[in-house]
């Protein structure tokens, strides 16, 4: 019985193990590739290490659940400790915050919008599109989750849904940072951008990431500002939504994750400016909050690896067509919206 019980401890330990070998691994080859920042970060080496790992069939099914509770784990710790590299002063002087708001009130708009739209093209039921914009707009498979029921989606449907939001997100990673520089928005806006569109927490800040390590904050802010909207976007759905019997549904008390209470604590200490003073460490001098977020960037490459090999590849690739061209279409939408909003809040 015991046995039996320690099992799935030992699993995440060598879980552990494996994306901490796996994200040192990515952190030391990054420098090798160049300074382009076409070449990926770190955190998506760690993914695609993490994604050709749990191919193999005997790692997947030995690790595929431990590497999710372990991503679970990790993911919060990562997004606070990058929050010591925000410091929320300009965003709060000369009228930012109400720009900054709008500019994420429109993406959302947007991709529920876009998602509605595509998926009546594409054939799918309002409830299927609904899920879509929920994982497009706010927050990856955590608003799905969140929205399913409210909206009463099918569990065809829910699956469905969060498998294009999986692929979708990964494709992100790779398409967005070179689109973006062929027009011209890098550093903080494309950091921004990132954090604007991007689908899940993990995926949008190592998108910001490829921007530029200085600017991964940046997209960090903007993509917490997004999950702190899943709170009224459920309220109103629930408000608005008749259930298959016609009556109103109640959004089940679904809340802000305390990790985002927690990201603006680590952004108020850094703009204190209690954590200025400059730490060395062998060659390399940072102040304590840089040694702080570059912790969290690392912890980030850990959770890029475990989330990439509790992805399967062939099962995501059999996702319903419908679902992925009207996933593409919400997303492309929200991108394209985006993108002169992002011009105007930096230019």
């Amino acid at each position: 019985m015991s046995s039996e019980t320690n099992r799935p401890d030992r699993s995440v330990l060598l879980c552990g193990l494996v994306c901490v070998a796996l994200a040192a691994a990515a952190s030391f080859l990054r420098p090798t590739l160049g300074d382009s920042r076409l070449v990926p970060s770190p955190s998506v080496l760690a993914l695609l290490a993490g994604l050709g790992l749990g191919m193999l069939p005997a790692v997947h099914s030995r690790l595929a659940g431990a590497a999710k509770t372990l991503s679970k784990s990790v993911i919060p710790a990562a997004i606070v400790l990058i929050g010591f590299g925000m410091d929320l002063r300009p965003l709060l002087t000369g009228g930012a915050l109400g720009s900054t708001l709008l500019v994420v009130m429109v993406g959302i708009v947007v991709a529920f919008a876009g998602a509605m739209l595509a998926g009546r093209l594409c054939g799918l039921n309002p409830r299927a599109s609904l899920l879509l914009g929920a994982g497009t707009a706010i927050c990856g498979n955590s608003a799905i989750m969140a929205v399913a029921p409210t909206v009463e989606a099918d569990e065809e449907d829910l699956g469905l849904a969060i498998g294009v939001i999986n692929l979708l997100g990964v494709a992100m990673l790779f398409a967005l940072p070179p689109a973006a520089l062929a027009i011209g928005i890098s550093g903080e806006a494309g950091g921004a951008l990132a954090g604007l569109t991007v689908h899940a927490v993990p995926q949008a800040i190592a998108t910001g990431e490829a921007f530029g390590e200085d600017v991964v904050h940046v997209a960090t802010l903007y993509k917490l500002l997004r999950v702190a909207m899943l709170v009224p976007v459920v309220v109103l759905l629930a408000l608005v939504l008749p259930g298959r019997d016609g009556t109103r549904r109640k959004s089940g008390g679904v809340g802000v994750p305390h990790f985002v209470w927690l990201f603006v604590v680590a952004s108020a200490l850094r703009a204190s400016g209690w954590l200025d003073p400059e730490v060395s460490f062998g060659e390399h001098t940072r102040p304590r909050w840089g040694w702080l977020q570059q912790s969290g960037s690392w912890l980030l490459a850990v959770a890029l690896a475990a989330i990439g090999m509790t992805l399967h590849v062939p099962r995501l690739m059999r996702v319903g067509p419908r679902f992925l061209l009207a996933g593409a279409l919400a997303v492309t939408g929200m991108v394209a919206a985006t993108m002169p909003l992002v011009r105007w809040l930096f230019g």
